[in-house]
């Protein structure tokens, strides 16, 4: 618990005790320094009441909260803690020094809003609004820059990246539809996962698993309400691999049929709530292998898209490990 709460601080802008003492009193809680030092050692339990202050002090969403209480709960009744963080085994650390370089694809401009500037000259341009998946990039840059202080960390578009690039460890966001370089990796990487492409004129969408003579496809489920298209769930994708223009580095790839559905792989092993427990599970099913992957099912509730669980078998839908 005390590690899960410090991987919250740490996200949080790494407030001193004294600035999350000040802030409580701000938001009306009580959060002594002394006691919060204690609780983020681990030396002491939290209160109830102290450990929701100290969400809210963290910035925890409110959605998450019964998440969290659940695992208060846990903790105080001294169940074995299998959904621990183990900090230094955090899958988006690298090692020090090393490049780390996220990429997504650019949004072609025919198919950018007329309200959103396209021209890099007008006044009012936003280069970031061109990207095709904003808000998992945003995620995924202020969670590894937060968790490597010693590394550099950049982003670019896939048509911005030079050839040094591709020797860092290598995030790439995004579907093949916007993202090229995610369609050439699917066979660089022989994954033996394909992902439809998103065109007028195809007739089935989803991601299509090889497992041996069988053939497992799996599709995003989608609605008409008063009359907008509307997603439940989404399908997504996410490997981590040996990187092969750099065998030292690695490559990740975090990937949905639908912008909300990357948001959901790049947020997987980074949520304050699943992503410990879905860390813990990859050590358990991955082990000192380099080379894995798994496809999973990620829920969207009122626009709001819910990272998958998984240690429910009913999210997973297809795991692989090759060993590298």
């Amino acid at each position: 618990m005390a590690a899960l709460l410090r991987q919250c601080r740490v996200r949080a802008g790494n407030p001193s005790l004294r600035d999350i003492e000040r802030l409580g009193e701000k938001q009306g809680h009580v959060l002594p320094r002394s006691t919060v030092a204690g609780v983020l050692a681990g030396r002491r339990g939290p209160r109830r009441d102290l450990f929701l202050a100290l969400l809210t002090a963290f910035g925890i969403p409110e959605e998450d909260r019964a998440a969290w209480t659940n695992a208060w709960e846990r903790a105080v009744a001294g169940e074995p803690a299998e959904f621990a963080a183990e900090p230094d085994d955090d899958i988006w650390r690298f090692p020090p020094d090393e490049p780390v370089m996220i990429t997504c694809g650019r949004i072609p401009e025919s198919e950018i809003s007329e309200l959103t500037p396209s021209d890099p000259r007008d006044p009012d341009y936003v280069d970031l609004a061109t990207y095709a998946d904003p808000d998992a990039l945003i995620h995924l840059f202020g969670h590894i820059r937060a968790l490597n202080p010693e590394n550099e960390v950049k982003f670019a578009t896939t048509n911005e990246l030079q050839p040094g690039d591709y020797a860092s460890h290598l995030v790439v966001i995004g579907g093949s539809d916007f993202n090229m370089l995610t369609r050439d990796l699917f066979s660089a990487l022989h994954l033996p996962v394909k992902m439809s492409p998103r065109l007028p004129e195809t007739d089935w969408l989803g991601m299509e698993v090889a497992n041996g003579d069988e053939t497992q496809r799996f599709s995003p489920v989608l609605g008409h309400e008063y009359g907008a298209r509307i997603l439940h769930e989404d399908v997504i994708l996410f490997f981590r691999g040996v990187n092969p223009a750099d065998r030292r580095r690695t490559i990740t790839i975090c990937a949905g049929m639908y912008a909300r559905g990357t948001l959901a792989a790049a947020r997987c092993l980074t949520h304050p709530a699943l992503g410990p427990a879905n860390q813990a599970y990859l050590r358990r099913t991955v082990g000192a292998n380099l080379h894995f992957g798994f496809v999973a099912r990620a829920i969207v509730m009122d626009r709001m898209v819910a990272p998958p669980d998984l240690t429910n078998p009913e999210h997973r839908l297809y795991e692989w490990v090759r060993p590298e």
